[in-house]
C-alpha cells in the first residue's frame, strides 16, 4: 500500500462508542455474545484475553482501555472489526459496522480502505465526505458523455431516475438492486472501450470495481463504498434476503446513491 500507515490514538468518548460497536446491542445485526467477544479479541491479536466476566460493554471497555496507549494493538482492533471475515453470511451487520466505524474513525481523521479484501487503516482523505453526506449527491454529469452507446447510455440514466424514484417512495430494495446495475452498465462500457489486453472485461460488478480502482478511474473511497454497494445489490436474489433476514434501510440507499453519482462523476471527469 502507499500510504503511510498512521499512528491510533482515539479520544475517550470515541473509544466508549467503539466499545457499543463491538459488543452491539439487542436488535443490532452486529451484537456479538459474549463467548463472541472472547473471540473477537483474540483474533485481534490480543495476548491472554481473561475470561469474560460481568457486562459485554463494560467487559469490552476494559480490554479497550488496556490498550488505549497501544497503537499497534488498537490499530488491529479496528482492522478486526472491519474485516469481511466477522461477518461471513451477515451483509447487514458488516454493512452497519463499516458506516457506523467509519463515522467514528473521521473524528479522528481516519478512515478504514480495503486493498486485496483486507482492510487497512489510512488517514482520511477530504474526499470521503461525499459519501457520507446526509443529502443525495448530486449528478454533474451526463451519462451519454461516459457511456459510448446513446441507446445503452439512456437505458442506464432511466435506470438511475427510476433508482431515485423507489428511493424516495420507500422501495430500498428495488433501488439498491437498480444503482448497483447502473454502476454495472456504465464500468463495464469503460471497461470494454479501454481495455488494452488480448482478453475482453467481465460483466462481473466485483471484477469492474476492482479494475476501475485499480486504473485509477474512480477515486479509492468510491471504489470502497462500491463493494458495500456490490454485497447489499445480492439481494436481487430472493434466497439471500430471506436466508439473511435483511431488509435496507433508507441511510444505505443514500450510501448508494452517492457511490453511484460520485463514480458517475469520476468517470466523466477521465481524459
Amino acid at each position: 500500500m502507499t500510504e503511510t500507515t498512521p499512528s491510533v490514538q482515539l479520544d475517550e468518548l470515541v473509544l466508549e462508542h467503539l466499545a457499543a460497536l463491538i459488543c452491539g446491542e439487542d436488535g443490532t445485526p452486529y451484537y456479538r455474545s459474549a463467548k463472541e467477544l472472547e473471540r473477537f479479541f483474540r483474533a485481534a491479536g490480543m495476548p491472554n484475553v481473561p475470561e469474560y466476566e460481568g457486562y459485554r460493554k463494560d467487559w469490552t471497555m476494559e480490554r479497550l482501555n488496556e490498550i488505549r496507549n497501544d497503537s499497534e494493538s488498537l490499530r488491529n482492533v479496528l482492522l478486526r472489526l472491519a474485516d469481511r471475515r466477522e461477518y461471513i453470511d451477515n451483509a447487514e451487520g458488516y454493512a452497519a459496522v463499516i458506516e457506523e466505524l467509519d463515522a467514528l474513525l473521521a473524528m479522528e481523521a481516519l478512515q478504514i480502505i480495503e486493498e486485496q479484501g483486507r482492510p487497512q487503516l489510512v488517514e482520511r482523505s477530504g474526499e470521503t465526505s461525499r459519501l457520507a453526506s446526509k443529502a443525495p449527491a448530486e449528478l454533474t454529469a451526463n451519462i451519454s458523455d461516459i457511456v459510448t452507446d446513446t441507446v445503452f447510455a439512456g437505458q442506464l440514466r432511466g435506470r438511475l431516475d427510476e433508482a431515485y424514484l423507489c428511493w424516495q417512495s420507500g422501495a430500498p430494495t428495488a433501488a439498491i438492486i437498480l444503482l448497483g446495475s447502473v454502476l454495472e452498465g456504465v464500468l463495464y462500457d469503460v471497461a470494454v472501450n479501454r481495455h488494452t489486453g488480448d482478453r475482453p472485461p467481465t460483466d462481473h460488478l466485483q471484477r469492474l470495481i476492482e479494475m476501475a480502482r485499480d486504473e485509477q478511474w474512480i477515486g479509492r473511497d468510491v471504489a470502497e463504498y462500491a463493494d458495500v454497494l456490490r454485497t447489499h445489490r445480492n439481494l436481487v436474489h430472493p434466497k439471500k434476503q430471506w436466508k439473511e433476514l435483511y431488509r435496507p434501510e433508507d441511510d444505505i440507499v443514500r450510501i448508494a446513491w452517492n457511490v453511484v453519482v460520485a463514480a458517475l462523476n469520476d468517470l466523466a471527469a477521465l481524459p
